[in-house]
């Protein structure tokens, strides 16, 4: 996908100009309210080819950039080129972040990609040895029970593709022009395994969100967009290091 450049892959509009609107940008909720940035080390966690990176290291923090994807790092390193930004990228996979040392981050920022893994504990066990006591962990990832029902609609209503509490991934194709670009499998990971797994990694939730939010892709397709005036499209969970 990131090869074909399809939207999802690539930094979506520009950098914002002062560093409020910045922060307002990457943290539109305020729930990063009180949390110092300056000369923080930060993990973005699995966010390559976005702006997220970016937008921590003009804040002032010790940015690192992991993503599986060799071309998203490669968009990341020439966006740190444009913007003028010191940004650390690597290659390398969200289950194993053997490659970072204990306690070594004050924040890991992890959006909208813990679906593509079927083992969340495991990643998320990842996060808790490398966050620094005291530090904040954040998450947003497709809504478990919407994600069940996307392209389910019958003409009369939306009908679960798989139970709630059945963990089988979902099969989604993406793309472009009518082209197939890719197949994925995508994991609702229920609530109660997010919020267990973050505790068993020696974090606790201090915020939970549910959310759709405005002018999301969905709302050009009809049905899909009025699921998500019914249903949150996304989950945003906020943990800290004990």
């Amino acid at each position: 996908m990131a090869r074909a450049g399809m939207r999802y892959t690539r930094p979506e509009g520009r950098l914002p100009r002062t560093n409020a609107s910045i922060r307002r940008a990457l943290d539109p909720r305020g729930h990063l309210s009180g949390v110092r940035l300056d000369r923080s080390p930060v993990l973005v966690l699995a966010g390559g080819g976005g702006l997220h990176g970016i937008m921590f290291a003009k804040l002032g923090a010790s940015t690192t950039v992991l993503d599986i994807s060799r071309t998203q790092v490669a968009t990341v390193r020439g966006l740190a080129r444009q913007y003028r930004v010191a940004v650390k990228c690597v290659q390398g996979d969200m289950n194993d972040l053997s490659r970072f040392r204990d306690n070594s981050f004050n924040i890991v920022w992890h959006i909208h990609s813990l679906v593509f893994v079927p083992n969340a504990r495991r990643v998320l066990q990842e996060v808790g040895r490398v966050l620094a006591p005291g530090g904040l962990y954040r998450m947003t990832t497709v809504h478990p029970t919407t994600l069940r029902l996307y392209d389910s609609y019958d003409g009369r209503g939306w009908h679960p593709i798989v139970s709630y509490f059945e963990d089988k991934p979902i099969r989604d194709e993406w793309r472009n022009e009518g082209r197939l670009i890719a197949t994925t499998l995508e994991y609702g990971h229920r609530i109660e395994t997010i919020v267990n797994g973050i505790e068993a990694a020696g974090m606790v939730v201090d915020g939970l969100w549910e959310f759709s939010p405005p002018n999301h892709p969905h709302a050009e397709d009809d049905r899909d967009g009025l699921l998500e005036t019914l249903f949150p499209s996304y989950l945003e969970v906020r943990a800290r290091k004990l």
